[in-house]
């Protein structure tokens, strides 16, 4: 449902698929990720412009307008769609999988430079680059301990190259924060050019872009 909100009046309703799990605003598109597929509607008539597909149940999602990029989380592991392609109401390919996770996963953000993806079951937060799908980095989601276990990701928050986690052990929540902005090792690469945007320095064009995505 669309609310006017200067009237507080109802002007426009549609249904998906599911249960709703995550909703993006981009100009006149509400996109929606419900049950296994992502849909794209209008506001403006309230009709369904295109959709994305996927045999199985979506946890979670992600929308880099920009780019025309998708990026759902599934059981282990992500997909990375490109809206562009495809033809009719059935939009969408697959351009990248990001695999390697445990169990399903729950917590996504994605910038022009970077997936970062985690899962409750997951003890470890997974870094993908978003122009290839290739992994950058993997981090702990909370240090281990004699007196805790350790536990997956519950949330996150990511700025830049910051990163928040939260870990909750049924009892108890703890969060971690993470900053590369000084990060000087560069991450192992097929190439010795080409490197990972999120552990490289950052430009003013960068910074100034990033600060439009806060805590997104």
């Amino acid at each position: 449902m669309v609310w006017d909100t200067a009237t507080s009046c109802c002007v426009g309703k549609s249904t998906v698929p599911g249960a709703p799990k995550a909703m993006k605003c981009h100009e006149s598109l509400i996109y929606t990720a419900a049950g296994s597929s992502v849909v794209a509607i209008d506001i403006r008539t309230m009709c369904q412009v295109f959709k994305v597909n996927h045999q199985e149940e979506l946890h979670s999602f992600q929308l880099l307008p920009e780019k025309s990029l998708i990026c759902i989380g599934l059981a282990q592991r992500a997909m990375l769609w490109d809206a562009r392609r495809g033809c009719g109401m059935q939009k969408g390919e697959a351009v990248a999988e990001l695999d390697g996770h445990i169990g399903n996963l729950n917590n996504l953000r994605m910038d022009p430079y970077k997936i970062v993806s985690g899962g409750l079951e997951d003890f470890q937060v997974h870094v993908w680059e978003t122009g290839n799908g290739r992994r950058a980095s993997s981090l702990i989601c909370c240090p281990q301990c004699d007196s805790r276990p350790c536990f997956g990701c519950s949330a996150m928050a990511v700025n830049g190259c910051r990163i928040v986690k939260a870990c909750n052990d049924g009892d108890h929540s703890t969060l971690y924060f993470r900053d590369f902005n000084n990060a000087t090792v560069p991450i192992a690469s097929a190439s010795s050019i080409l490197q990972s945007k999120f552990l490289g320095p950052q430009s003013q064009s960068d910074t100034e872009e990033e600060s439009d995505n806060d805590l997104m």
